[in-house]
């Protein structure tokens, strides 16, 4: 019958009523199976292990560490290792799991079945929790007990291992950084030496040389015009002797005074000589008002008034002579105009000192020369000195890049050094078990009473619904109510259910199909239970501990 929104309690329970058996069927086959499968699914122990992270015994601050990976990134990369088949088969085979299976099975589905057994679980930041399942609880036990160890040995190793490797890492940059900068150290200082005098720093020497050899050349030119001067008064004096050798009637009486003293001719006149030539320089730089340019004519002018005041001495003291010789009886008074003796050792020492100067202007001109030639060589190098500049730069730039990674290299180095020491002594962050595995003394799964509770609360949604279900596909209508919610026709009589034979027999054959099939299922059931009778009692002996029941 379709049901109708305006359906009373009653009917309702008509419903449950006509499909009782449908109810009792779902509930008792649901109800055994689910008995079925607690007895014949195995016990499942779990058996787990709490492990605590310990941070660095040394603070970071004192000693970093070269091991920079978190806790929880590290225990994925530690379960992957201790998960992998090698690790695992090496388990299975100290412990003798999965014996019989193994026979069946392969090996890679011996280990997936392992490893769908472990769980890793991290409730919190510093501690995970490791645990197993298994038929066997000291089996459990012992597999969670070893794998926990595993993670513990793994980290001490991994991490001893990470910092010898980042150590030896750092070593062999270190090594090949250092060769680097020898090579370009051996590169710079090559380059230094093919040009020397070229560097940028040393353009402040070569300045300051082409300043020396500029007053050099100088001081050679003034020393030049100096043994020049010198040479026309040693000339001049020659001059002076070979005029005295061949006669003195004829010259000057001035010109015959002593050549060896100030007072001389020669020297007065090679004194104005080199003073006129003094003025005449100064007049080219400087005003005539200048007070060197005035001192030098005032010198100038001195000296050629003693000269023209000494000339005319001279004249009046050679008259003197001259009326003394006229008259025998006037004494000489002038003796000095008497020809000196030696005059022809005077000579010659005179052109030896011109000679001389001779020899040593020669030396000032090849020197200048020399140092007009340097000047060349160093102007050349001066003009060189931007490019070298350039080049320089590069070469100290990638000096000093590789220098300052090798310290820094050398720097990590020795942090690493130390680093890997702390890992040595085990004082870096480290694994504690907190709580050592246990030995489980119940079943973990399967949990009987959610099983046969959960299995009670399906049969009867399912024997209800199923009922419910038939009445609907059902289209048989009952009664005169029923009739008139899908018909508007008037009902002028109803007639009862006539019970022949033929309806007699059919009931009786659904009642026997319906008695037959509860008797079957419940001998069934029962000789299941009695002959896991053993398992049935130990199974309600965990019942009723878990729900706190008494024997």
């Amino acid at each position: 019958m379709p049901l109708r929104p305006d359906m009373e309690p009653g009917e309702f329970l008509d419903i449950l009523r006509r499909r009782k058996w449908v109810i009792v069927f779902s509930v008792l086959l649901i109800h055994i199976g689910s008995v079925v499968y607690c007895v014949l699914a195995p016990d499942m122990y779990r058996s787990t292990m709490k492990l605590l992270v310990i941070p660095p015994a040394v603070s970071e601050g004192m000693v970093q560490s070269t091991v920079n990976i978190g806790a929880s990134d590290r225990l994925k990369m530690l379960e992957q290792d201790i998960l992998s088949r090698s690790r695992l088969m090496g388990v299975i085979n100290d412990l003798g799991l999965f014996k019989e299976e193994s026979r069946k099975m392969s090996s890679d589905a011996v280990v997936d079945k392992v490893r769908k057994r472990i769980e890793l679980d991290i409730p919190k930041k510093n501690t995970f929790i490791l645990s197993f399942e298994h038929e066997n609880p000291e089996v459990a036990m012992r597999v969670t007990s070893r794998l926990g160890s595993f993670f513990v040995e793994e980290n001490i190793r991994s991490r001893e291992a990470t910092a010898r490797d980042t150590s030896k890492f750092l070593e062999d940059e270190v090594q090949e950084t250092r060769k680097r900068l020898e090579a370009q150290e051996e590169k710079l200082k090559q380059y230094k030496f093919h040009f020397g005098g070229e560097l940028p720093q040393q353009e402040q020497a070569n300045l300051n040389r082409l300043q020396r050899l500029q007053d050099q050349i100088k001081d050679n030119r003034d020393a030049t015009a100096r043994l020049a001067d010198r040479k026309v008064f040693l000339e001049a004096q020659i001059s002076n002797i070979e005029r005295n050798t061949l006669g003195r009637d004829n010259q000057d009486p001035w010109e015959t005074l002593g050549s060896g003293d100030q007072s001389s001719p020669n020297y007065l006149r090679s004194e104005l000589a080199l003073r006129k030539k003094n003025l005449a320089e100064l007049s080219k730089k400087y005003t005539p008002l200048y007070p060197a340019v005035v001192q030098a004519r005032w010198e100038v002018e001195q000296l050629e008034g003693k000269i023209a005041a000494m000339r005319q001495a001279a004249r009046s003291a050679g008259e003197k002579s001259a009326r003394g010789a006229a008259n025998p009886s006037t004494p000489k008074s002038t003796p000095d105009l008497e020809p000196p003796n030696g005059d022809t050792g005077e000579m010659r020492r005179l052109r030896e000192q011109v000679a001389a100067i001779d020899l040593e202007v020669v030396a000032l001109k090849r020197e200048s020369a020399n140092a007009v030639q340097t000047m060349d060589q160093i102007q050349r190098k001066v003009e060189r000195l931007p490019q070298r500049e350039q080049e320089m730069i590069a070469l100290s730039r990638d000096y000093d890049n590789l220098k300052r990674s090798y310290e820094e290299l050398l720097k990590k180095k020795l942090e690493s050094q130390v680093s890997q020491k702390l890992e040595e002594k085990q004082k870096g962050e480290q694994f504690q078990v907190l709580e050592p595995a246990n030995l489980p003394t119940r079943p973990f799964k399967p949990d009987r009473p959610m099983v046969l509770g959960l299995a009670l609360l399906a049969s009867l949604v399912i024997g209800v619904g199923g009922a419910f279900g038939h009445e609907m596909l059902d289209p048989t209508l009952r009664g005169s109510k029923e009739f008139r919610s899908f018909f508007d026709i008037p009902i002028l009589a109803c007639l009862p259910v006539i019970r022949d034979d033929r309806l007699n027999r059919r009931l009786a054959v659904r009642r026997a199909e319906v008695v037959g099939g509860l008797v079957s299922i419940l001998g069934a059931y029962l000789v299941f239970l009695v002959i896991n009778g053993q398992k049935v009692q130990s199974i309600l002996q965990s019942i009723r501990q878990s729900l706190g029941v008494g024997n």
